[in-house]
């Protein structure tokens, strides 16, 4: 910029070096946030090429580059989940409240919210029109693992990435159809997704019962590698128990942990002569596709396990408690799920909370988890603060320019899920 305030152009000296496109590519780019990436396929056909997926090892080098950082930004994805007619208090006084109809969609979209942004999640994937959407009992939870969302129904299964606007839809497979005696509750299915570390290959394992009664031949495990496989597969083994239908997986080290449905007309455990040494989880390995079996924190005998959820706290397995004089919630972990021996489990903090809570993630060392009124908190070291209120924010479209808000009226809950945008190719 001139004195005069006008903009000169200045000549790079011949003798300058010019840096390599391999050094741009693998010291520069590397190191740049997804969104900043994304705007630079632009730039040549080189650069949209590798960013959009022609070479893995970019978006994979690209990926360890976003865990490595000392300094993670705040990032969740929600979806707010419709109430169907049936749910909806109707006030004929209330004119701004519009009852939900049979034909309203399960969720309108997933939002990203961000720390920068604390009062406004913005429209990151509008799922509105995804076929199975207006059934509210039939889609199942959110997951995640490294910016893929698997977003699953009773009869539907997507794969999405949501920054890069891919999507996969599964085949479609004969398990997925009801048996003729379906176990009540939400359905007869439970989802996992994960990363198996030694091919790096993303797989979506599916639970299901083939019968309501009878131990034999009953229960069914199924996967699909994305990008690799062309139709679901069972695996050699079968599931040894029956899991929670609707409730999905834990993605832990390389394993989903599901959780037993002591409930279940399929499960038995008369054979057991002590209920505390029941076995309450299942570990299903993605790198060989076996299973074993978890026990549960010395409280954990099975009955409350819609209640509890599992998370990923620096490293171990987390699961929150009640306390005693329920003002306060422990926390229990686990860090030996890999290993051979019995599960151990240590209580390592105790929060001083009256409420129960779902946990979602660690940021920085600091938990996050959402409450029973929809509250996001973040625990820190000078105790909890409040993170957003998700009935009570802004919802941005920024296709249509509209702000929204989904109030307690219209909508049964909120699925909240930790998120790292990221450029790997479904």
């Amino acid at each position: 910029m001139g004195d005069d305030g006008r903009l000169k152009l200045v000549r790079r000296p011949a003798t300058m070096p010019c840096l390599s496109h391999e050094l741009i590519l693998w010291k520069i780019l590397v190191r740049l946030p997804t969104k900043s990436l994304l705007r630079l396929r632009c730039v040549c056909k080189a650069w949209r090429d590798i960013i959009s997926g022609a070479d893995p090892s970019f978006s994979q080098a690209h990926l360890h580059h976003l865990h490595q950082q000392d300094k993670k930004p705040y990032s969740l994805l929600i979806a707010p989940r419709m109430k169907c007619k049936s749910d909806v208090e109707e006030d004929p006084r209330n004119t701004t409240t519009r009852p939900c109809t049979e034909m309203m969609v399960t969720s309108p979209g997933l939002y990203l919210w961000e720390e920068s942004r604390r009062d406004v999640a913005t429209l990151l994937f509008d799922i509105s029109s995804f076929p199975g959407e207006g059934a509210a009992t039939r889609r199942h939870g959110l997951a995640h693992c490294d910016g893929l969302v698997l977003l699953p129904a009773e009869d539907a299964v997507r794969v999405l990435n949501p920054a890069t606007r891919q999507i996969r839809v599964l085949p479609s497979s004969p398990n997925s159809a009801p048996p003729g005696r379906c176990p009540e509750g939400e359905g007869h299915q439970a989802f996992g997704f994960g990363r198996d570390h030694r091919s790096n290959a993303y797989k979506v394992a599916r639970f299901f019962h083939r019968e309501t009664r009878g131990m034999g031949g009953g229960l069914g495990m199924e996967v699909f590698t994305v990008g690799k496989d062309q139709r679901w597969r069972e695996t050699a083994a079968q599931p040894p128990y029956p899991f929670v239908a609707g409730l999905m997986a834990t993605f832990f080290k390389g394993s989903l942990i599901w959780t037993i449905d002591h409930c279940s007309p399929m499960y038995d455990y008369s054979h057991l002569d002590d209920v505390g040494h029941m076995p309450c989880f299942v570990r299903f390995n993605l790198e060989d596709e076996s299973f074993s079996v978890m026990k549960g924190p010395p409280w954990y005998q099975g009955a409350d396990y819609l209640d509890t959820n599992f998370a990923e706290l620096n490293g171990e397995l987390a699961m929150p408690h009640p306390g005693p004089n329920s003002e306060l919630v422990e926390i229990w972990m686990c860090d030996d799920v890999e290993g051979n021996n019995p599960t151990r489990w240590n209580q390592r903090l105790v929060l001083d909370y009256p409420f129960s809570m779902r946990l979602i993630a660690t940021f920085n060392d600091e938990i996050v988890y959402q409450d029973t009124l929809d509250y996001l908190w973040r625990r820190t070291r000078k105790g909890d603060k409040a993170m957003a209120r998700m009935n009570v924010l802004r919802y941005y479209n920024p296709d249509m320019g509209t702000l929204v808000e989904y109030s307690w009226r219209t909508v049964k809950r909120f699925d909240v899920i930790f998120y790292v945008p990221n450029l790997v190719r479904i």
